[in-house]
């Protein structure tokens, strides 16, 4: 079993301490995110996790923990989000730096393959107009600027950086004007396509391999990969054994990550990215009672 670690929720950023309890005891309950009273039942054990998979803005804790991951006997991927947009997007994250620095710091000591950069998701936007606070256009030549200093940055350090083009979820569009910026440009245009394939060339000329998250579109008019997140070839590489391949039938219709379980819970993330599809309502921390995030 493959454990993802959470594409609901930055478990390692907000929630390793509740995380590493949960280790303590072997297990972990999952709410149901469409029946709040069901609750699924996962053992976190070695002999059933076969490899965790974290998702994360915040690798500094994770990091802090790889010792005691490692001594119990886990293997483990971690994508990490890096995209260097001003705080207004994205409040609760930690500065680049610090972000790049930790980074470079895990690869280091898992492997260049087991740290994945996302620049994710690419958003194409405008200013809010005057008086607005909101520092640069998200225009062509801030990205060209902007990734071409992170992937300077982790150079040597990552072999994938995974792109994806901004979606529209329910309050998208709100939270991006109310942060600063209108009239952000969602799914496949010209421009984004373009920018892509740019964004692709420099990931290449660093060394990175760029890979599409299901998004076919950006695959086929952009040149880029199709990738699974989830990367069974991958995953059993860093887990040291083979691992089951195939589609999770959970996921998006696009997506190509093979089977896994996310623990952790929408909503439940105090990042507060104006663009993420996760946010339901307002952060909350573990429930003692129910022992699920």
């Amino acid at each position: 079993m493959i454990v993802s670690a959470s594409r609901r929720c930055d478990l390692p950023a907000f929630a390793m301490d509740w995380f590493t309890a949960r280790l303590d005891a072997g297990y972990c309950l999952v709410r149901n995110p469409f029946d709040a009273r069901r609750f699924r039942r996962v053992p976190l054990v070695p002999e059933s996790v076969e490899c965790f998979a974290f998702w994360t803005r915040d690798p500094r804790p994770l990091l802090d923990r790889a010792d005691g991951l490692e001594r119990r006997g886990f293997s483990f991927l971690t994508q990490v989000t890096i995209t260097g947009y001003p705080q207004a997007l994205e409040p609760g994250v930690p500065a680049t730096a610090a972000a790049l620095a930790a980074f470079v710091a895990l690869a280091a000591r898992r492997g260049p393959e087991a740290v994945v950069w996302r620049y994710d998701p690419i958003i194409l936007a405008g200013r809010g107009g005057p008086g607005s606070k909101a520092a640069p256009d998200l225009d062509r030549d801030f990205h060209l600027r902007n990734f071409s200093a992170l992937a300077a940055a982790l150079e040597g350090s990552c072999r994938r950086v995974v792109l994806s083009l901004l979606d529209e979820y329910r309050g998208t569009r709100t939270r991006l004007a109310g942060a600063g910026w209108r009239r952000p440009g969602f799914g496949p245009s010209d421009a984004a396509l373009a920018l892509a394939a740019e964004l692709a060339a420099i990931a290449r000329s660093r060394g990175m391999e760029p890979r599409s998250c299901a998004e076919p579109a950006l695959l086929a008019a952009a040149g880029i990969e199709p990738g699974p997140c989830l990367d069974a070839e991958l995953l059993s590489r860093i887990a040291g054994r083979p691992l089951p391949a195939g589609r999770d039938p959970g996921q998006r219709p696009d997506c190509r990550c093979c089977p896994s379980v996310d623990i952790g819970a929408y909503g439940a993330c105090p990042a507060g990215c104006a663009y993420c599809y996760a946010r339901r309502g307002e952060a909350r921390a573990a429930d003692p009672a129910t022992e699920a995030l």
